[in-house]
């Protein structure tokens, strides 16, 4: 039986939650929570089976064999951290801030734990993988959201943008990945995912934002060629509960604990 310790009891921690209860009860259980959101934290361990308690970072790392990160951007590079130095594994969501703490990846390599990171909203991650093993030559995504999902992103208040008055789709930032996480920490999870996946120098890949007031959805066009070939892919997605995150993120996390607790495990 597998401990996990879950960082970030909002949206996607929830169901995590839940999905892990209901279909690896078997295989593992929670035995600890951690939010930076008390409030919330305490809402989803009522409705968890034994009630796990409410810890700071350090003791849940030390309580856990396995952590779910679930959080922010801002903490996840911490996260992972402090998992491989206590030799744990860790599922990662909020890759974004992966790109801007390369810490981790020395550790990786001395740690017995193991870092997972879902494909999130990110369709073609296995043929990008692939792709790697050669010479990528160039990588671009264009990614789409409804204004209202970029609004309170730390580039769009610095400017001062006033995207709710625009009419029309508008290219709000284009620049390297880490530019963009940085920008749109809450956004950019994709381009994130994307890069760690591609290997591929921020000098080959471009990545654009789009606020668009005709679109529901959240949109990623991702268009990448290599020495053996081509893929270009249109992944749309309705926003979850939380307009920022998209429902395929959501779900591709659900789907991963089926690579971590389940026996049989499809893609590459």
């Amino acid at each position: 039986m597998v401990r996990v310790g879950l960082v970030g009891c909002g949206t996607i921690g929830s169901q995590l939650a839940r999905a892990l209860q209901r279909d690896y009860h078997h295989a593992a259980r929670i035995v600890a929570l951690n939010d930076c959101n008390h409030r919330q934290a305490v809402l989803l361990q009522r409705r968890l089976t034994g009630h796990p308690p409410i810890c700071s970072l350090p003791a849940l790392v030390r309580k856990s064999q396995m952590v779910l990160e679930a959080a922010s951007a801002e903490v996840s590079a911490e996260v992972v951290t402090r998992c491989l130095r206590a030799h744990r594994d860790v599922m990662v969501m909020s890759v974004g801030g992966l790109l801007t703490d390369r810490m981790w990846q020395r550790l990786a390599r001395r740690s017995r734990g193991r870092v997972f990171i879902p494909s999130g909203a990110l369709a073609g991650i296995d043929g990008v993988k692939a792709m790697a093993v050669g010479t990528i030559r160039r990588v671009s995504l264009t990614t789409r959201k409804p204004p209202q999902a970029l609004s309170s992103a730390p580039y769009v208040r610095r400017r001062r943008l006033r995207l709710e008055r625009r009419t029309r789709p508008s290219v709000v930032f284009e620049g390297s990945p880490r530019e963009v996480v940085s920008a749109f920490p809450q956004n950019t999870n994709v381009a994130a995912a994307l890069t760690l996946a591609s290997g591929a120098a921020d000098s080959r890949t471009r990545i654009r934002v789009v606020a668009d007031p005709t679109i529901r959805s959240n949109v990623h066009e991702l268009d990448i060629e290599s020495d053996c070939g081509r893929i270009h892919c249109r992944i749309e997605s309705r926003p979850s509960a939380n307009p920022k995150t998209s429902e395929i993120a959501v779900r591709s996390a659900v789907a991963t604990l089926a690579r971590l607790f389940g026996r049989v495990s499809i893609g590459t």
